[in-house]
């Protein structure tokens, strides 16, 4: 009967450890993600990275807006200057056309280091601004300009009407804000711009 005894007990053992072995390797089996759950979690993934590119390609956009009203601004604020400059310091300012067909700017410089007239012109058909240095060449102060108007206040000196006031106002398009000056017009949005000047010569 001992013998017997001993028998059932090795078998016991031996039952014991094989029902450990089983459950081990159930529990390694179930330690995954199922298929559901994958899902679920990239579906939450590509939600919240779709989100981060959304708002970054936002971003990028007022960036890009700013640039380009900032190309355009400084461009046409450094044309709109040189020509209240040139006013300013003139012994005599001509005016002749009017917003829809075009103007006419002539110029008279003073100093001794560059005497001589200068004419700006602009007009609807090629939307530029351009003036007609001393010695007869041309140059471009700044093109597309689709809107440009002057207004003048006159006063008499010696029984002579001269211009003693002019001011001017830009509509202009937007460029893309190449580094080298070269953008590409935009067809929709402008940038305005104004600036008045004295002619101090003959600011009575």
């Amino acid at each position: 009967m001992a013998y017997s005894n001993q028998i059932t007990l090795r078998a016991d053992n031996r039952n014991s450890t094989i029902t450990m072995k089983l459950l081990r390797n159930n529990q390694i089996n179930t330690a995954g993600f199922t298929l559901m759950e994958i899902m679920i979690a990239t579906s939450i993934a590509m939600v919240l990275l779709f989100g981060a590119l959304y708002s970054t390609s936002e971003t990028l956009e007022v960036v890009r807006e700013g640039d380009i009203r900032v190309h355009t601004n400084v461009n046409a604020r450094r044309a709109l200057d040189r020509l209240l400059k040139d006013c300013r310091y003139a012994s005599e300012v001509e005016v002749e056309g009017n917003e829809q067909t075009g103007w006419t700017i002539g110029v008279d410089t003073t100093g001794t280091l560059a005497p001589g007239e200068l004419e700006y012109t602009w007009s609807l058909a090629d939307n530029s601004l351009r003036v007609a240095l001393v010695g007869g060449e041309t140059e471009e102060v700044i093109g597309d300009v689709r809107g440009f108007d002057v207004d003048t206040l006159t006063t008499t000196i010696d029984g002579i009407e001269v211009v003693s006031r002019i001011s001017f106002h830009f509509i202009i398009g937007l460029d893309d804000g190449h580094a080298t000056g070269a953008g590409n017009p935009n067809s929709e949005r402008t940038l305005e711009l104004a600036g008045t000047t004295w002619i101090r010569r003959n600011d009575a």
